[in-house]
């Protein structure tokens, strides 16, 4: 499947045009991880946005500590890393494959150009955000 198909069967794009993909596909890589593979690592500055296109991941607070916590786990269709790459801030937790995953990989400074042409983009993230952060507010995480 070709990127562009991909992203059109993802819920953060699905209501775009072929024409507005087309100007995204470009700046996306397709990336496949293993069981237990670190995806993104807490501490380090978020370079890159991903959308699980298949399989799973959990996030993991302090990943390789007696103290590890998994926050969520993460399934096709649903994203992360947005936030400290939109931010470019530290990552708050990890990010590691549960079973074989494969993820749309964006990097910020394409991303960024891309929320600014189309805002309804950076809506359904920030909504998306809302609900986790309210998510965890329930759950204590």
């Amino acid at each position: 499947m070709e990127v562009s198909d991909l992203l059109k069967h993802t819920p953060l794009f699905v209501e775009l045009s072929q024409a507005d993909l087309d100007i995204l596909s470009p700046s996306v890589r397709i990336e496949t991880y293993k069981p237990g593979q670190v995806i993104l690592r807490e501490g380090r500055v978020g370079a890159a946005f991903f959308i699980l296109v298949s399989g799973k991941v959990e996030v993991v607070k302090g990943i390789g500590t007696p103290e590890s916590v998994v926050l969520r786990t993460l399934g096709a269709g649903e994203f992360f890393g947005e936030v400290a790459a939109m931010k470019h801030v530290t990552r708050s937790a990890s990010v590691r494959a549960l079973e074989e995953t494969q993820c749309l990989m964006i990097q910020r400074l394409h991303f960024d150009a891309y929320v600014e042409q189309f805002p309804g983009v950076l809506a359904k993230i920030e909504s998306a955000l809302s609900a986790r952060v309210d998510q965890e507010k329930r759950t204590g995480q």
